[in-house]
């Protein structure tokens, strides 16, 4: 359990109005420390914060079918922004446009090397320290700590979902 003076504001905040175990507090905490991670990741490569959370669903999405469309259903966002916001990308040499070899209408959104490397590079050190943290605990702690967190990682994307077409029907 943690220590209340360990807590910051927020959670406590958080805390006084729902109850959660001390696992679920602690991976809100990771979430939010991710989402201070992703803004400062953003300026420091010099994009906005929603083209960097696009360079991300790009990424991930590399090698499919990823067209403004898909992007812009992705962040939330109409086509037309999404195909702005692509053509910012693309300008800055981040991404490129690559005609689909299947449909030939279809353009499909690609990260470029540059941008790749230049985001993973930005991570590296901290996977390094990651990577240090993990040696920490022994290998059962590990494997137990890995399939909480892909557990969880699961269960943010099926509330996510639930979330999103929760809100389309309204």
């Amino acid at each position: 359990m943690a220590k209340n003076s360990d807590i910051p504001g927020a959670e406590q905040v958080e805390r006084s109005r729902m109850s959660a175990a001390e696992l679920s507090w602690a991976l809100r905490s990771v979430n939010r420390a991710a989402s201070q991670l992703e803004h400062a990741l953003a300026s420091k490569v010099g994009l906005r914060a929603l083209d960097f959370e696009a360079m991300g669903h790009i990424m991930d999405l590399e090698g499919t079918q990823l067209g403004p469309a898909e992007l812009g259903h992705r962040l939330g966002i109409s086509t037309g922004s999404a195909t702005e916001l692509a053509d910012r990308l693309e300008a800055a040499g981040h991404i490129a446009r690559a005609r689909d070899a299947t449909d030939r209408r279809r353009v499909n959104l690609v990260p470029q090397a540059s941008a790749v490397g230049r985001i993973l590079g930005e991570l590296a050190p901290l996977f390094t320290a990651l990577d240090s943290l993990a040696l920490e605990f022994s290998p059962e702690e590990q494997a137990a700590i890995s399939r909480y967190l892909r557990a969880a990682a699961d269960e943010l994307q099926t509330h996510s979902a639930t979330l999103t077409s929760s809100s389309s029907d309204e």
